[in-house]
């Protein structure tokens, strides 16, 4: 097997063939595979592959992860700290059992990107799983059978010529069940679209090994999700593993074609603007003050009302990421948007947006509107504040530094609401160098 050449860029970034670390893009052309591959990541992500007389563009937005072409290994990298990533993500999506500190033990993130980190949380979860014993359960089976067992089909008998066989109904204990149908599909999903050879190995190995007779079914979303909201007390040792594989599958994409011999060409994206406002939104809900309550994906369809629809269109509805109420009224509006805003600034339509939201929900003069984004540490770059209509509608530009949130346990930070006062204030307020 061969070993493609390695590129790592960072989110938020443009790699042409005469960046300084473009070299391996000059005169390189995608495969038809490659373009099939590319063609549907390109449509679910922030991915942009261009073509060009040189050689190959690689433009990248707000997502990151891995992505195997014939030709070469992409690896976009979160300005993050990877560590801190990793306590991200088991935050936002509540995978208490997630292991960050030995993820690194046996595989190299710098060059394999966070889905092998995922993919080693996934192995350590399901093996878990195992060593306790994996949940049995009782599945009716019908069969002929030479002597009797559990209930006998008596019609069955009855209607048939005499046989040396009785029809029987019994329960089989088995661990063929869609629990476990679920964690084999997740291992053989991960072996193609890990990077770590070693790992393709070891989450093969167990996927046969541990449910090497179980019924392979397909993954879906949905069905992965009718299964985490089915979870329970006697199955809640499977909701890390159950998770990891929802968020693996989410982010995968596996191409058809491969040669003999050869890695698959696949991707796995991630998407950190739907990690920044999960994580921000639990984060907000968990620490906010005794009289302030924080309402995430707050939807309202009466903003708009149409006065004739002889169409019969059907009443727009708006739903900012978070509302925040206090003494039985909004007090403002918060909208996560994971940019640098050092170097994007708020755009027009955003602030069209925002604008709307804090018209509709809030009351009191200046309706407070919060634009968060994410910076790094505690620098030079102060919050900006912008007024619409004379103080009508007041926008936060509010920085939330992830790597002291995520180091200091999620904890010690509020963002201020200006328009309240006692204990509505600032209980603490980083602002910072933008990632």
């Amino acid at each position: 097997m061969t070993t493609a050449p390695l590129l790592k860029v960072r989110e938020w970034s443009t790699t042409t063939p005469d960046s300084p670390n473009g070299a391996i893009l000059r005169n390189l052309s995608l495969s038809q595979a490659d373009r099939e591959l590319v063609a549907e990541l390109e449509a679910t992500s922030t991915l942009k592959f261009t073509e060009l007389r040189k050689g190959l563009q690689i433009s990248v937005g707000q997502h990151i992860g891995t992505v195997n072409l014939s030709g070469f290994r992409l690896v976009i990298l979160p300005k993050l700290q990877i560590e801190n990533l990793m306590r991200m993500v088991a935050y936002a999506f509540d995978l208490e059992d997630l292991h960050i500190t030995d993820t690194r033990t046996t595989y190299t993130q710098s060059e394999h990107g966070l889905i092998d980190l995922l993919g080693i949380a996934l192995h350590k979860a399901v093996r878990k799983i195992a060593r306790n014993g994996l949940q049995h359960t009782y599945r009716p089976t019908t069969e002929d059978l030479s002597t009797p067992r559990g209930r006998m089909d008596f019609y069955h008998i009855a209607t048939h010529a005499p046989s040396q066989t009785l029809r029987c109904t019994f329960d089989t204990y088995t661990t063929d069940h869609e629990l476990n149908q679920v964690l084999a599909a997740g291992l053989r999903l991960s072996a193609n679209v890990m990077v770590s050879r070693d790992l393709r190995i070891d989450l093969a190995r167990s996927a046969d090994s541990l449910f090497g007779d179980t019924t392979r079914i397909p993954l879906s979303s949905s069905h992965l999700d009718q299964l985490l909201r089915k979870i329970d007390r006697t199955s809640s040792h499977y909701r890390t593993a159950l998770t990891l594989i929802a968020l693996i599958f989410q982010g995968s994409r596996v191409g058809n074609h491969a040669d003999p011999g050869e890695m698959p060409l696949s991707s796995f994206t991630l998407d950190m603007n739907m990690l920044f406002e999960k994580f921000l939104g639990k984060y907000l809900v968990a620490n906010s003050p005794e009289d302030v309550r924080v309402h995430r994906q707050h939807a309202r369809s009466d903003a708009y009302s149409y006065i004739e629809n002889p169409a019969r269109y059907t009443s727009p509805s708006i739903r900012p990421d978070f509302v925040f109420e206090s003494r039985g009224g909004v007090v403002a509006i918060g909208d996560a948007k994971y940019k640098n805003r050092l170097d994007h600034p708020p755009t027009t339509a955003e602030l069209y947006q925002l604008t709307v939201y804090g018209l509709s929900y809030i009351e009191r003069v200046p309706r407070e509107v919060l634009l968060f984004h994410p910076v790094s540490r505690v620098g030079v770059c102060g919050e900006s504040v912008l007024l619409f209509r004379g103080g009508d509608v007041r926008i936060r530009v509010v920085g939330v530094g992830l790597d002291e949130l995520l180091e200091s346990g999620c904890v010690g930070w509020w963002p201020g609401l200006g328009v309240v006062s006692g204990s509505v204030g600032f209980v603490g307020s980083f602002s910072g160098v933008g990632l």
